[in-house]
């Protein structure tokens, strides 16, 4: 495994306020609670955090990790210690690869964390199991193509409430991406959709101290603040609606920031009370969860550290100390035969991942397709004259003679671009080449982590990619990992 490091003065993150977070990030941290660059900056929120009444966790997370694969050890030691938060909402086989990254960067601040500060530093993993958008968690993508569990799931339904068999979903994963692969151990079927991707990822990273929570833990010792929230939604209006400098991605809510949680998940109105199944949305999610934990950063994608430049005014309104936001790991994975084909055709690999490549230019082309091409434009010259009226025919031939010039046209244009594409192809510069390192560098058009999951290059390189991404991956490095496996 090599890594090189794209800057994100190179490469887009995605929105104008990352760019700005990751790059210079002294214009916009006054808009956020603590500096990420330097773990001991953030000693302060040690000691506020140490010295605050908070819930105590140890004995609930300890047997609902016992349950979900997590860390019983570590859930105990939250009592006493901090932690490192980032969490995601639930996917199939692992979701997009940046669910796993932000894992990993989790695991590896709260390990930097500990060393440098001195104190008990937990990795913590939100899973989001009360999201209810079936449509965006049932996919996976590979080779360009969608795949989803068969089911009928009623609209607004909570993950957390979704039971349907994963078996005839990983039986075609199996027929589509290999039999073999130590990597199928990680993925064991389980009904409940949500369950089962927590277990997934609490297998691929077992051992290294993560604590898995998920929202419904919080619905009674939280529910004092939840119902202050309620009461109180002019407090986040204002927060989302303080200008930043920079488009705002969430805007004040016409309803409650507070759901109810039972199917079908739906918002609750303002001045409703709070239900015995409440659940947050996104913004208050935030606040709830650094009130319920203490939180030194907060690990988050390039969306979410948007959304996080609006909420300062909260934290500061409820008095929750706002952690440090710390930007995931990003990376691209290249695989040793799309390199090939990228050296083939003169490709950058920095500029495919980028989204900066074009397919190289074809010199000159095949002679016979010349020669081909000749006799079509002959064909198209003698359309067209017959559609001006300048061909003297036979009776009751003009038809005929119409389609069968526009066939032959039409396949010898065909013939041509054949005959250019396996020219092409013997130069090694062909379009099916080039078009296979786009799918696997640039799925989509977007970048890879967005798209792709981690799982099958696991199958093809063993699950001890993880850890060896994990070893390699520093989350003070920031820009966007190249990885050559």
């Amino acid at each position: 495994m090599k890594l090189t490091t794209i800057p994100f003065t190179r490469f887009d993150p995605g929105n104008e306020l990352a760019r700005a977070y990751l790059c210079e990030p002294e214009r916009v941290l006054p808009l956020f609670g603590a500096d990420y660059r330097d773990p001991r900056s953030l000693r302060p929120l040690v000691d506020r955090q140490g010295s605050r009444e908070r819930p105590r966790w140890g004995d609930l997370l300890a047997q609902y990790n016992q349950e979900v694969g997590g860390s019983v050890e570590n859930a105990r030691r939250l009592d006493e210690g901090f932690c490192v938060v980032s969490g995601q909402q639930v996917g199939l086989l692992f979701g997009p690869a940046y669910t796993t990254y932000k894992l990993l960067t989790t695991i590896n601040t709260a390990r930097v964390l500990e060393v440098e500060l001195g104190v008990p530093v937990v990795p913590l993993f939100w899973v989001e199991s009360e999201d209810h958008d079936w449509e965006e968690v049932n996919r996976f993508f590979w080779k360009g193509r969608r795949y989803r569990i068969e089911g009928e799931v009623a609209a607004g339904t909570p993950v957390a409430r979704i039971d349907i068999a994963s078996e005839p979903f990983l039986a075609e994963m199996r027929e589509l991406l290999g039999e073999t692969g130590e990597a199928w151990d990680l993925v064991r079927p389980e009904k409940n959709i949500a369950r089962w991707h927590l277990r997934n990822l609490a297998r691929l990273v077992a051992g290294q101290g993560v604590v898995f929570v998920e929202p419904a833990l919080l619905r009674d010792p939280m529910r004092p603040l939840a119902e202050e929230i309620a009461r109180r939604p002019e407090i986040l209006d204002a927060s989302l609606q303080r200008e930043t400098g920079y488009p705002r991605p969430l805007a004040p809510s016409k309803g409650a920031y507070l759901f109810h949680a039972q199917a079908p998940r739906r918002r609750l109105e303002r001045g409703a009370p709070v239900p015995e199944a409440w659940s947050a949305d996104v913004a208050s999610r935030v606040v709830l969860q650094n009130a319920a934990f203490p939180v030194l950063a907060a690990v988050c994608g390039p969306s979410e550290i948007a959304y996080w430049s609006q909420l300062r005014g909260a934290h500061e309104a409820f008095d929750v100390p706002m952690p440090a936001v710390m930007p995931r790991d990003a990376a691209t994975l290249v695989e040793e035969g799309i390199a090939r084909d990228a050296a083939r055709l003169g490709l950058d690999l920095e500029a495919v991942v980028r989204g900066h490549a074009s397919a190289p230019a074809r010199e000159g082309g095949d002679p016979v397709a010349l020669r081909l091409r000749r006799l079509a434009r002959e064909a198209n010259e003698l359309s067209r004259a017959l559609d001006e009226g300048l061909l003297d025919l036979p009776k009751n031939t003009d038809r005929h003679f119409a389609r069968t010039v526009t066939r032959l046209e039409t396949d010898l244009e065909m013939l041509a671009r054949r005959l250019d594409d396996a020219r092409a192809e013997m130069a090694g510069a062909g379009r099916r080449r080039y078009d296979r390192v786009l799918t696997e560098l640039r799925p989509r058009g977007v970048p890879q982590e967005r798209s792709h999951s981690l799982f099958p290059y696991l199958l093809r390189h063993g699950p001890g990619l993880a850890a060896g991404l994990l070893d390699s991956f520093d989350p003070y490095e920031i820009g966007h990992y190249l990885v050559r496996l």
